[in-house]
């Protein structure tokens, strides 16, 4: 796959199919006048509040308020990467998926088949009663079914060095060893790396084997031995079981994070399949972003010992980047010397769900340990409180549930958000939306965002002098942005506008604007759309008059006098100024 993919052919390519057809196989959709209507794939609902709009090529749910493209829709329901979505609707459309040179590098599709017959391999071995006879007491010991094992394709690598290597002679030693099955020593030697371990394949979100895991029979180390990074395989973006869980449950309304794939396993063996765990490494970011296209909670299980609190640490820090409202992220932890396999073994499912409950908010957690041995009472314990909260704070997205977090610090430590901000040199007050309704992005300019996410084509018959001004609005307000782009892309209609903003931080704000439909049509939505672009400038003119005569009164220069009939003057010019 070299390079990325050119934005004009996604463009096309969201022209070109239809969303109906894309949402249809997935949700069965009914006619409601104009649109179609269903049950929201993405919440519980009674009655049928997701609606569709052939017209404009997208959806909206009026129940949770989930809304997109027919791409968008492909991410959030299928749980793809972009550029999978992308891929997924090229097959719907019968193109290949064209690629912009020099950017990425080509990925072989041998590792995939290798990998893959790999599984197959590992899994006939463990089928084979002669040669997995300690592997099969070793799973049924550990109360793991017949069933189980095949859901997750549980094999077996038998003992010998050239298992694996003399089933896939047709391939060289190299490609082998590049798709990590093979390892070659210092002396040259080359050999399985699996040899007489339980093996976990690991499955990107398309259900592809990209890795393994592999785990010794006795107290050998390591216990647990992964796939090394490949060209498909990246330890920090996949999850052991995410597969599985999609396959196991339509919805996710929670997720439960997991250290080791004998607990991912063991908890589906006792009704709870909706587990994943990181593959040896810390939940990151990555990891935390690509979950939370699948459900809006996710719940960390540590163990309650030291280790097992560091970690919990070091995944709710990751965390901070990509939490927000409506995310929750919540930990629990077991006790000393058990694990979520042994405990469910031990306890049963009524007894870790009821766990799962207890569990405890990260807002909560982060503030328990960062008070932890701290005296409030005490002025420097405050200041010190404040030196271990910012920082991570800081890191939160801009939104309510940064807001939140910052009050409570402001409780805490009895520091005024004021003091707070001027500590960090940043706004903690503002919402995402408030950039829309505030004082650069006016109820005129919304109202104008919203003509132009339904008919992008309007924005074609505004003057160069009105598109030179709005271009050079300070501060780059969304209206100036939204505006480049039709432009600057030629996007003529609502689904390849909002595809245009998939992965960027305004995405949902665009989306947003959608919600309502513009009373006026044709050239009546166009004369409207000008006629308020004319008022939106007249009104910026009128702010900035305003100010400048202020800065007048409180200082008479000639410098400003001459700022002030500059802008009067150039204003006069383009016939868009009000007297102050």
């Amino acid at each position: 796959m070299p390079g990325r993919i050119p934005q004009s052919f996604i463009n096309d390519l969201i022209e070109r199919v239809d969303i109906v057809e894309v949402i249809d196989s997935r949700v069965s959709l009914k006619r409601a006048g104009k649109n179609l209507q269903a049950l929201c794939p993405f919440h519980e609902e009674k009655t049928p509040s997701f609606s569709v709009n052939p017209e404009k090529q997208f959806y909206y749910c009026f129940g949770c308020g989930a809304t997109g493209t027919s791409l968008g829709f492909l991410m959030e329901h299928d749980g793809l990467e972009f550029v999978d979505a992308v891929e997924t609707l090229a097959q719907i459309a019968g193109v290949e998926v064209p690629r912009e040179a020099g950017v990425q590098k080509h990925v072989d599709t041998d590792l995939y088949e290798i990998l893959s017959l790999a599984d197959r391999y590992y899994r006939s071995v463990l089928r084979d009663p002669k040669l997995s006879e300690k592997a099969v007491g070793y799973l049924q010991s550990r109360g793991i079914t017949g069933v189980i094992a095949r859901d997750f394709g549980i094999g077996f690598a038998p003992a010998g060095w050239d298992g694996l290597k003399l089933e896939l002679t047709r391939f060289p030693e190299s490609k082998l060893i590049q798709a990590g099955m093979l390892v070659r020593n210092d002396a040259g030697r080359v050999y399985d790396r699996f040899r007489e371990r339980i093996t976990f394949p690991i499955r990107d979100t398309r259900g592809r084997v990209v890795g393994f895991g592999g785990r010794v029979l006795g107290d050998e180390k390591p216990k647990y031995l992964n796939s090394p990074e490949t060209e498909v395989f990246q330890k920090s973006r996949e999850l052991y079981g995410l597969f599985e869980a999609r396959r196991a449950l339509r919805e996710l309304p929670r997720l439960i994070v997991v250290e080791g794939y004998m607990d991912v396993v063991a908890l589906a063996q006792h009704g709870i399949p909706n587990v994943v765990a990181t593959l040896g490494t810390a939940t990151g970011q990555t990891h935390y972003e690509k979950l939370f296209r699948y459900t809006r909670e996710i719940v960390c299980c540590f163990d309650g010992d030291s280790a097992g609190r560091a970690a919990a640490w070091k995944a709710l820090s990751s965390a901070f980047p990509v939490l927000q409202e409506g995310r929750q992220l919540r930990f629990m932890f077991v006790g000393d010397g058990e694990d979520p396999d042994t405990l469910i073994r031990s306890e049963g499912e009524a007894k870790f769900n009821q766990l799962i409950e207890a569990s405890i908010s990260a807002g909560d957690y982060f503030f328990r340990e960062n008070t932890s041995g701290l005296d409030l009472t005490s002025m420097d314990a405050r200041a010190r409180l404040a030196d271990l909260a910012l920082p991570l704070i800081g890191k939160l997205p801009d939104g309510l549930y940064r807001r939140m977090m910052v009050e409570r610090l402001s409780q805490e430590a009895q520091i005024s958000i004021t003091a707070i901000e001027k500590r960090v040199g940043v706004s903690f007050r503002t919402l995402p939306g408030d950039s829309v309704k505030g004082p650069q992005e006016s109820r005129i300019a919304r109202k104008l965002m919203s003509y132009l996410v339904h008919e992008p084509t309007i924005a074609e018959d505004l003057s160069p002098a009105m598109r030179e001004e709005l271009f050079a609005i300070s501060g780059d307000t969304l209206l100036s942005l939204l505006l480049r782009r039709v432009l600057e892309q030629n996007l003529t209609d609502t689904s390849t506008l909002l595809a245009s903003f998939v992965g960027e931080p305004v995405h949902e704000v665009m989306v947003g604007l959608t919600t309502t439909s513009p009373s006026l049509t044709g050239a009546a939505l166009q004369n409207e759309f000008i006629d308020g672009v004319r008022r939106f400038l007249e009104e910026r003119n009128r702010d900035t008059y305003r100010s400048l005569a202020q800065d007048l009164h409180d200082d008479d220069s000639s410098e400003r006098l001459a700022v002030y009939w500059k802008a009067r003057r150039e204003s006069d010019t383009g016939n868009v100024s009000e007297t102050p």
